[in-house]
């Protein structure tokens, strides 16, 4: 059989997949970033030097670009539910999957989801799971985290025959976070991979974190239109008991199928949260003194299981210089959800910047309410590759999707939908290296989850309908790819009311201007630098009353990243890497009142890689938040927290 598929994680394609400009370098690229830094070693991860463009990426523990898993144009799309493994939806109940499973993931969004099937508006998170190198290695991790505890990890590759692989690893993690708070977790995760032929595979994946102990972070609501004032950093101000414990599970069966011009996929998925406890606290009527209210909650343990599935089969069809492909998806999921039942907790008048601390009181837990989720999606779509014209890509999807609430205090609540949406996006080289592109896509997507400050915490509303248009070019600049592009993102606006009850608030529209420049400048210097300008506007029945400004709590008006990574020559084995991140002004409060200025944080790392005893051994070492800049954020549901302040992180990886 043909191992390197296996090994190389890029399934063979149809032989015209790759003619049109830009489908060809999106296939590269997503073969890539599924696989290309899986088949180095551990110590060799760069994120720098991984990604094509200023979108968003991560490799290992490092990420890098305008976008992330929790920010896309403004937006979640981990909250909107929009979750990939190797391409394939799951309804992830968990916060995040551990490094000992997850090689990297990347952002499909704009230029990105270019004939990605069945996009989604608020954009998607497509993880890898690490494979087994050409030579299969052991990688130790030794790392001293960025405000001290320590991570120690070990990751394991085996070939145990041709056809048959394991990548799997574990962790112990005490980490100290930027304000005070602090975590302790254990991880186990891998995968086995099995391919009998060169045309079908299998693999079985397992990720489980144990939380020994995670602190909830304080959280400040002003008692006006003012920020807090500055407060001494890294200082832990909460209560020791606002803490929870408990594991998260996830588990899933990938297989592919892929008979001469079909191709055939499965993703089977099993994912869990438990909670020992709920648990909040939080500064209420900050004064600019720093007086204020502190309060916390406790509630009983809470569940979250989820169960879903994707089902895909594409038929290719060659005519000549075009490949027509014809998606048929199915994608669905079942989820049980838990909240409800905390008390608050007044602890009386204090300063936000003076801790004291109390014992933790006894108090009777309210009753759970219960939350299930059904949702079946059926999708169709098409795709059109013609060499040298161009690539069109259309959907349809039908999703049936049933919300039922079972209340200890209320009747049921039963919210039944069933939504029919659209996809069409395109794209045509104009000559030159320039390419445009360009789509529309409706979506239904998940509603975050009320936060921990909120007085129904964990309660999700239901999911909602959303809308995305984009447009942009693609110019090749020899060995630099420049990307300019437009969007508007409509979704629902959920917040806290006066009584810091989360729901809906209005509607939002993300508009917005993008740009990114990456490559390598030269043999030694590799840059990756982008912008993006943001018009975020609000309406609804709050707006018109007053409530709330026509601009959403947390709104920024620009975002900037740059990277670079340089490797001497007089140097060898030395890299030195640069990053910049830059905001523009924030909203600070829900009406409007309050600025947040500007800030630029500056990041500086190094890494020295060297044999050690026929071992590849990587030392790097990085300071973040350089000039230790003090400033706050808003969040969409007006608290307050602040910058991560200076910090060194120092990590040892070596391949044995």
């Amino acid at each position: 059989m043909n191992t390197g598929s296996l090994r190389h994680g890029c399934l063979p394609a149809p032989a015209s997949a790759a003619k049109t400009p830009l489908a060809g370098s999106l296939a590269l690229a997503v073969c890539v970033a599924i696989s290309g830094d899986a088949l180095a070693q551990r110590a060799a991860e760069n994120v720098v030097r991984s990604v094509s463009d200023a979108f968003g990426a991560s490799v290992g523990n490092e990420q890098i670009g305008l976008y992330s898993v929790s920010n896309v144009r403004g937006f979640s799309p981990t909250a909107a539910g929009n979750v990939r493994v190797e391409g394939l939806f799951i309804d992830r109940a968990t916060r995040d999957f551990s490094n000992r499973l997850i090689d990297g993931s990347t952002i499909r969004a704009g230029l990105a989801a270019q004939g990605y099937p069945l996009p989604a508006p608020t954009g998607i998170v497509d993880f890898s799971l690490r494979r087994v190198a050409e030579d299969p290695t052991q990688s130790v991790i030794l790392e001293r985290s960025a405000y001290g505890g320590a991570l120690v990890a070990a990751d394991l590759q085996l070939r145990l025959r041709d056809g048959l692989e394991t990548a799997f690893g574990v962790g112990y993690e005490e980490r100290e976070v930027g304000d005070g708070t602090n975590d302790k977790s254990l991880s186990a995760g891998g995968n086995i991979r099995y391919a009998p032929t060169d045309i079908a595979e299998v693999t079985v994946f397992a990720d489980y974190i144990e939380e020994l102990g995670n602190q909830f972070s304080q959280r400040y609501f002003t008692g006006g239109p003012w920020l807090p004032p500055t407060v001494t950093t890294r200082k832990f101000v909460g209560q020791p008991w606002v803490e929870f414990k408990g594991p998260r599970y996830n588990a899933g069966v990938l297989a592919s199928y892929r008979p001469g011009s079909w191709d055939y996929r499965l993703g089977i998925f099993h994912s869990s949260r438990e909670r020992d406890i709920q648990s909040a606290q939080l500064y209420v009527d900050v004064q600019p003194d720093g007086s204020a209210r502190r309060s916390s909650a406790l509630g009983p343990p809470t569940t979250l299981e989820s169960d879903s599935l994707e089902a895909r089969a594409t038929r290719y069809l060659w005519e000549g210089n075009r490949q027509h492909s014809l998606t048929l998806n199915l994608r669905a999921l079942q989820r049980y959800r838990d909240y409800g039942g905390t008390v608050g907790i007044d602890l009386g008048p204090g300063n936000i910047d003076e801790p004291v601390f109390y014992d933790k009181p006894d108090v009777e837990f309210g009753e759970l309410t219960r939350e299930s989720v059904e949702q079946v999606t059926l999708g169709l779509s098409y795709d059109l590759q013609w060499e040298n014209v161009g690539q069109l890509n259309m959907g349809v999807q039908q999703v049936d999707y049933t919300r039922s609430v079972q209340s200890p205090d209320a009747a049921a609540v039963d919210v039944e939908e069933s939504p029919l949406l659209f996809n069409v996006t395109a794209n045509a080289p104009l000559g030159h290296g320039l390419v445009a592109y360009g789509g529309i896509v409706r979506g239904f997507e998940e509603s975050p989850v009320a936060p921990s400050s909120a007085t129904n915490q964990n309660e999700a509303p239901p999911a909602a309908e959303t809308q995305q248009i984009d447009a942009g070019l693609r110019l090749a600049l020899g060995d630099l790819t420049a990307v300019a592009g437009v969007f508007e993102i409509e979704k629902p606006f959920f917040g806290l009311d006066e009584s810091r009850f989360f729901d809906e608030q209005g509607m939002q529209v993300n508009r917005g201007v993008e740009l990114s420049l990456a490559g390598p400048i030269t043999e030694t210097l590799q840059l990756v630098v982008g912008t993006v300008l943001y018009d975020v506007s609000l309406s609804g029945e709050a707006v018109d009353a007053g409530r709330l400004a026509d601009s959403p709590v947390g709104a920024v008006t620009r975002s900037t990243t740059l990277n670079l990574d340089y490797r001497p020559t007089w140097a060898p084995g030395w890299s030195f890497d640069l990053g910049l991140t830059s905001r523009g002004e924030q909203n600070g409060d829900a009406q409007g009142l309050v600025d947040i200025e500007p800030r630029t944080l500056l990041d500086l790392g190094l890494r020295r890689q060297f044999i050690l005893a026929s071992n590849d051994v990587v030392i790097r070492g990085r300071l973040t938040n350089v000039f230790d800049e003090f400033g706050w954020d808003a969040s969409s549901t007006s608290d307050y927290r602040y910058v991560a302040p200076r910090a060194f992180s120092l990590s040892l990886r070596m391949d044995i």
